[in-house]
């Protein structure tokens, strides 16, 4: 098992778009930072010390460079036929999926750890420069809860890539509802919003959003795991039993 999570670790090690989108993950939540400070008087009744971790709760928009790094490290080896002779290699088809899972859990940690640290540096020197107070209650919490998410989207990407296993497909239907529809729904119906996908996530990231309610940040946490719990061990069933071609 040590071997095959190593080889997994090697292969994306060696690969440009997980070196792309690990480069970008950090830069892409320093820029929300950025607007997040930006916007802090126009946040509506939000108390300031929400504002505040608002900003450094921007940690969590690297979800989705390890949603697409996941996705890419298994409907990737489908789309260029790699998976079958790792299949004929370690015929035990289970151990491969955790292997996949194992190396992109870690992958997705690191990029996590790096952009909660350029998060909490950037936002540090915005909200000084802004002449905001630079830290509040819950601040490490949040960024805590961003590491956290941003890891288990890496997990969720793996899952979506062995369930539908088209890289176009899948990366198309996780940008659609990750970044679209779950944002539309909550929109539209505040109450449906928190028990999504994104709406537990943004709960263990310590985010507050306008009039939404979001569950507790333990609560979200529960259900954002019980989501990528379900996604994985389907995706690990469905690639036990399916055929490869």
């Amino acid at each position: 098992m040590n071997r095959l999570i190593r080889a997994e670790l090697l292969r994306a090690r060696a690969s440009r778009t997980v070196r792309t989108l690990a480069v970008l993950a950090p830069v892409t939540c320093v820029l929300w930072a950025g607007l997040g400070v930006a916007l802090m008087g126009t946040d509506g009744p939000l108390p300031a010390d929400d504002r505040v971790r608002n900003v450094y709760a921007m940690a969590q928009q690297a979800y989705v460079f390890t949603l697409l790094l996941g996705i890419s490290g298994t409907a990737g080896e489908f789309r260029h036929q790699t998976i079958t002779w790792r299949f004929l290699v370690t015929p035990d088809r289970g151990r491969v999926v955790d292997a996949k899972l194992a190396a992109y859990g870690i992958i997705g940690l690191a990029v996590a750890a790096v952009a909660a640290l350029a998060t909490l540096a950037a936002g540090a020197l915005l909200l000084r420069l802004g002449g905001h107070p630079v830290t509040a209650p819950g601040v490490p919490a949040a960024l805590a809860g961003a590491v956290v998410t941003v890891t288990g989207y890496g997990l969720l990407g793996v899952g979506l890539g062995a369930l539908i296993r088209n890289q176009t497909t899948a990366v198309v239907v996780a940008m659609l509802w990750f970044m679209y529809a779950d944002y539309l729904l909550t929109m539209l119906l505040p109450g449906l919003g928190r028990w999504l996908p994104a709406g537990a996530a943004r709960a263990l990231a310590g985010m507050s959003i306008g009039d939404a309610e979001l569950l507790p940040a333990w609560a979200g946490g529960a259900l954002f795991a019980a989501y990528v719990l379900a996604i994985v061990m389907a995706a690990r069933l469905i690639a036990l039993r399916r055929d490869v071609a």
